[in-house]
């Protein structure tokens, strides 16, 4: 019996080699009717529960189990390039994950595999740092034997997420864990798959929130690979289904997971305001003390939109983006913390990226993509 409301989305990528994969499976749900009866508070009280005008950042810990010996299948770089599609995903509710403390590597032979029976307490009490996401990646992750991707908890409950290294970088994973964390259900809901096409038992079934459709379960086997639904299923009503395949918090590939709803920013910033309110980092001095780890520059690949986004306001910066020329293509100058630069006209390619203040300097590589 698990001790805390959780979720727990089973591998459905790559473990070991391209051709070595987990089928799909269901993900395990314990519920708890008090976090029902929030949820339901939240929605039905959506004016409160609108985002805040300001960026609020959100302080974490990237926990990274390796071998003894050093041996990983995962890196603190892959890590932070997959912290850069969170925050592109989590942008619209005004929310910005940064480290607030340097990765903790854990060198741990019987960590390693990790298994949620018998070592969880040991994350929680050797390896947890107070008031800051806890984020662990290890090589695997099962409960009970059984492999999964990663779980994470409702409120209340202590902050952290686990996810395995084969899911780790896919994309979505590790923002529908946190979606977990900040108190959404999954789309094809948690406490039963009886949400009508017709939204009029949305407030009640499925995941309660009604502008995410009626979902029948998605899997590899209804979605394609070019992310259409293609299954039969119907409703109670004899109505066929016509789910959302790009929704984070569904069980659609994990390509194809791209989005959250309207709806869903709103519990998510809820949550983030009242709920998870205690998350704060007292570690954290300064911009120029973190340099890249309060910097975060995405979508990397991106297209016509790249974001820049500070944890902490900037007074004056000046930032430029070069070609493999060396030459500026793109010169601005800015404050704040939030910068959208429109870079559709820049063609495809390779971009370097220098941004300067008066107390610090970032550099890295950004690839424009089709």
């Amino acid at each position: 019996m698990l001790k805390y409301l959780f979720f727990i989305c089973f591998v459905i990528s790559t473990l070991k080699s391209n051709s070595q994969t987990i089928p799909a499976v269901e993900c395990g749900t314990v519920a708890k009717s008090s976090w029902i009866a929030k949820l339901q508070a939240i929605n039905n009280a959506k004016a409160s529960a609108l985002k805040t005008s300001d960026l609020v950042t959100i302080p974490i810990q990237i926990h990274l189990i390796v071998k003894a010996n050093g041996t990983t299948s995962l890196t603190v770089s892959q890590i932070r390039s997959e912290l850069d599609s969170v925050n592109y995903f989590y942008n619209n509710s005004n929310m910005f994950f940064y480290e607030c403390l340097a990765p903790e590597i854990i060198y741990d032979d019987s960590l390693f595999n990790y298994e949620y029976d018998t070592e969880e307490s040991i994350l929680l009490t050797q390896h947890y740092t107070n008031d800051v996401i806890n984020i662990y990646f290890a090589n695997t992750a099962s409960v009970s034997g059984t492999p999964v991707c990663g779980y994470s908890q409702f409120p209340p409950s202590m902050d952290y997420a686990v996810v395995a290294s084969a899911c780790a970088t896919n994309g979505s994973t590790l923002a529908h864990e946190l979606g977990h964390y900040f108190g959404l259900f999954h789309t094809h809901g948690d406490i039963s798959q009886g949400e009508l096409v017709d939204g009029s038992n949305c407030s009640s079934d499925g995941d309660l929130i009604c502008d995410t459709p009626a979902d029948p379960i998605l899997s590899s086997s209804n979605v394609s690979t070019s992310c259409v639904y293609t299954g039969t299923a119907m409703d109670a009503n004899f109505m066929p289904y016509a789910p959302d395949v790009t929704n984070i918090m569904s069980y659609s590939r994990k390509v194809c997971r791209n989005s959250f709803s309207f709806e869903q920013y709103y519990v998510i910033n809820s949550v983030m305001l009242n709920e998870r309110s205690n998350l704060y980092c007292q570690f954290a001095t300064s911009v120029s003390a973190f340099d890249k780890k309060n910097l975060r520059l995405f979508p990397n690949p991106g297209t016509d939109v790249l974001s820049v986004v500070f944890s902490e306001n900037i007074d004056s910066a000046k930032m430029c983006l070069f070609n493999t020329l060396g030459e500026c293509v793109y010169e601005n100058s800015f404050s704040g913390n939030n910068i959208q630069i429109n870079t559709s006209k820049l063609p495809m390619g390779v971009y370097f990226y220098s941004i300067e203040s008066n107390v610090f300097k970032s550099t890295g590589k950004w690839v424009k993509s089709e």
